[in-house]
């Protein structure tokens, strides 16, 4: 079974997510804000992140540079928010997948699928 971390600084957010993916057969844990993803990545290792970009602590900008250079380089990150001028930034970190809320069930899942199935 593929794991799935959520992480979102919204619980709703969090639910819907982990509801959703558990759902189609998918192990999901989920985090509060990128510390606390930091550490659940570390020592779960997931197949693919869902990350929100404004939380507290450490945002998804901030997660997305540390991971970058450890041995969680090469998980697949989904970044999902309501900004969609920050594509950009996260296009130049090498990350290709950005889904902006609110989001549509079917095209969340069919994004993960593809990462997954990579």
């Amino acid at each position: 079974m593929k794991k799935i971390l959520v992480v979102d600084d919204d619980p709703n957010i969090c639910e819907l997510l982990e509801l959703r993916l558990k759902s189609s057969g998918y192990e999901v844990s989920t985090a509060c804000n990128g510390v606390a993803a930091f550490v659940k990545a570390s020592d779960e290792k997931p197949d693919l992140i869902i990350l929100d970009v404004a939380m507290p602590t450490m945002d998804g900008l901030k997660f997305v540079q540390a991971t970058r250079w450890l041995e969680m380089k090469n998980i697949p990150i989904i970044i999902l928010s309501g900004r969609r001028n920050t594509k950009e930034i996260f296009d130049a970190l090498g990350v290709v997948h950005f889904l902006t809320k609110p989001f549509e069930s079917k095209e969340l899942l069919e994004t993960v699928a593809g990462c997954i199935n990579n």
